[in-house]
């Protein structure tokens, strides 16, 4: 696509012979205003906020960057940061100060004319674009009265009944394993809302740091169809740019951090296109010898009845997903499963839950999780509840 003479770029570098190069690449798409001095640009910009593109050397300082972009138009004008050497630092620095990317001059002319090329056009190819209607906001779910009532009634009475076997298993797990007697976790319930849940502990200790390494054993696992091998996901994640990006000459335009490294977003989208949206494992090497018993029983699961009572969950809901779990259910498709209550038993648990009664993929659990927050009602958590008695013993380890 042609751009537009009347396309305007804003250089400021104290660099002549940097200077002289970008606007010899680019002078035939664009009018370019160069300065050599910040305040001189700042004036200018002030009278004339309505520019394509804006590159700032990089010999100037973090705070530039956002000064100058408050003085556009337009706040999703493109900012690159020229430089002769691509550093670590600058990169950070880039991603602090908010820049959009950064212009390697060192790199060939048809890679910097690219660039140039692709940014200035950005804007037009954004207004290009229909004007898609708002959605309504969305109710955040307010609990029924009805509901509220049930769950403090039946947990209280639960709570109180059952407190001697409480006391037992607390010594029991005491006395099997070295670690706490009750597993905090934090889980993201109705409306996204995350609090700390909580369960008798029925693994080793460190357990979570070790569902990487058992990511091929996940029951709900689905086979990729063009995996990338390790090595090359670490080259990637090394440069943090994905093959696409390298191909185009173009820095990711919204790095991610990703287990303390900066990751193409577009190399993040792939690794977890096809990655399972849950985790459960058969016979998980983690679990310690009592916990076998407490989690067929379902016994792990009483201490969430204080959840109930405190008002994070209800009896009769939708299970709290862990977050690294919550956070790949986020799309519209997905995401009306937090609109109805989190609870301890659901339509997972008694309908076709992957426990000896047939294989079960995530996207029909989610579907069961969307269709109790669409239709959940009085009538349909005391059958809830009356079925999950006859299911609270599990027929396998998982």
């Amino acid at each position: 696509m042609d751009i537009s003479p009347v396309s305007c770029l804003v250089l400021i570098e104290m660099d002549d012979e940097v200077a002289s190069q970008i606007i010899h690449l680019a002078g035939d798409m664009c009018s370019v205003e160069r300065f050599r001095d910040i305040e001189d640009a700042e004036k200018w910009l002030s009278t004339y906020p309505s520019i394509d593109l804006l590159i700032v050397g990089n010999n100037t300082s973090e705070a530039i960057v956002p000064r100058l972009r408050n003085l556009l138009a337009d706040q999703s004008t493109p900012v690159l940061i020229a430089a002769q050497q691509i550093r670590p630092t600058l990169v950070k620095a880039a991603l602090r100060t908010g820049a959009t990317d950064i212009l390697d001059i060192n790199g060939d002319n048809y890679s910097l004319q690219f660039k140039i090329r692709y940014y200035l056009d950005l804007k037009t190819r954004i207004l290009a674009l229909p004007v898609t209607k708002r959605p309504s906001d969305h109710q955040p779910l307010k609990l029924p009265v009805w509901k509220r009532a049930i769950d403090i009634a039946v947990s209280l009475v639960i709570l109180i009944l059952l407190s001697p076997i409480l006391l037992l298993v607390s010594l029991l797990i005491k006395l099997d394993s070295k670690g706490p007697i009750l597993y905090k976790s934090k889980r993201a319930g109705t409306n996204f809302r995350i609090f700390n849940m909580y369960k008798f502990r029925t693994m080793s200790t460190k357990a979570d740091q070790q569902l990487h390494d058992l990511a091929s054993q996940n029951i709900y696992s689905k086979p990729s169809l063009t995996p990338l091998s390790d090595s090359l996901l670490d080259d990637y994640r090394s440069a943090f740019l994905c093959d696409s990006c390298r191909q185009r000459g173009v820095s990711c335009q919204q790095p991610l951090i990703d287990q303390h490294q900066l990751v193409c977003e577009k190399l993040f989208l792939r690794e977890n296109e096809d990655a399972a949206k849950f985790m459960k494992f058969r016979n998980d090497p983690r679990i310690t010898r009592l916990g076998t018993i407490l989690r067929n029983s379902s016994i792990d699961e009483l201490p969430q009845l204080f959840n109930i009572l405190l008002g994070d969950m209800s009896l009769v809901g939708n299970r709290p997903l862990p977050l690294y779990e919550a956070e790949k259910l986020t799309s519209d498709e997905f995401a009306k499963r937090f609109a109805g209550p989190a609870g301890l038993t659901g339509l997972w648990q008694i309908k076709k839950r992957a426990k000896g009664q047939g294989p079960m993929s995530d996207w029909e659990r989610t579907q069961l999780d969307i269709e109790y927050a669409n239709t959940f009602s009085f009538k349909t958590d005391m059958f809830i509840i009356w079925k999950t008695l006859f299911s609270l013993w599990q027929k396998e380890n998982v």
